[in-house]
């Protein structure tokens, strides 16, 4: 892989980042009907970013691949869990119980972008490590 695949496909979280960053304060001004369907897209999109991953992954081989696996299978079990606890909580009429429901998503939120942020500082170190790796058998093969 060159060095600007890697580049570029970095480059890339930032965008997604910039872009979930600019929706998420843009929701403040929606109102609840809106902001439960761009909850169903965003689940949709989420949904079909882990299913690509998933794909990814299983196509690659190799014991880096498998613990990527590991994790992506726990991680995906997380979101299940927690989407199916939000989900029943949000049948629940009760105020009190809605603002429950309200600190459980922040919360959930928060523990995401704690996961987002781990992942970019782990990405960044493999595509370091593959950029020197390249280097490394180049060097070796001159």
């Amino acid at each position: 892989m060159a060095d600007t695949d890697l580049s570029a496909q970095f480059e890339k979280i930032s965008d997604k980042a910039k872009t979930a960053t600019d929706q998420v304060k843009a929701a403040g001004a929606k109102t609840k009907d809106q902001l439960e369907s761009e909850v169903d897209s965003a689940r949709d999109a989420a949904t079909a970013a882990a299913d690509h991953f998933k794909h990814q992954a299983a196509s690659a081989h190799g014991k880096a691949v498998s613990q990527w696996q590991e994790i992506r299978g726990r991680w995906q079990q997380h979101v299940a869990k927690v989407r199916h606890d939000v989900k029943k909580k949000k049948a629940q009429i009760d105020a009190k119980e809605a603002a429950t429901d309200a600190d459980l998503a922040e919360a959930y939120a928060l523990d995401a972008i704690d996961f987002v942020q781990a992942a970019i500082e782990e990405a960044e170190y493999a595509a370091l490590d593959a950029l020197y790796a390249r280097a490394r058998a180049v060097a070796l093969s001159s």
